[in-house]
């Protein structure tokens, strides 16, 4: 079973890559593919990840920073479907900011305090539940 932190950074990556694509080619199917892994990501955390954080770590304020940072993700997505052209492009760079802004505050702490606290068995369930929460977004 993979590690839930890996599972956790490969997603970072592979949104990372995607904001990179769109900024080569300004493909705005890329848009779409970004939002639906922000979307099934952010399921996957809010089901996996944030309980365990919590459960393991005690940390109300870190929960909290990510509650923010993931509600800032979905108000901007929101604004992103109602906007083209160039509106459209500035607004998906600041969506590209405030993911960039949590995915830096989870790396740098949330996960590495994670790393430290969780045993294997409770890493390879929390990449259980990240995959689990993600095959019922599809």
């Amino acid at each position: 079973m993979p590690n839930g932190i890996d599972l956790i950074m490969l997603d970072h990556r592979a949104v990372e890559a995607l904001f990179a694509s769109f900024e080569e080619t300004n493909d705005a199917n890329i848009i779409g593919l970004v939002i639906g892994a922000l979307k099934a990501h952010d399921d996957a955390e809010q089901a996996a990840l944030y309980p365990l954080v919590g459960t393991l770590l005690g940390d109300t304020d870190m929960i909290e920073r990510a509650a923010v940072a993931h509600s800032m993700v979905k108000k901007q997505i929101e604004l992103l479907s109602t906007l083209e052209g160039p509106p459209l492009v500035d607004a998906f760079r600041q969506l590209q900011a405030l993911v960039a802004e949590h995915v830096a505050d989870e790396e740098q702490r949330m996960l590495p305090a994670l790393a430290e606290r969780a045993s294997v068995q409770q890493l390879e369930g929390l990449g259980a539940r990240i995959l689990q929460a993600k095959q019922r977004v599809g």
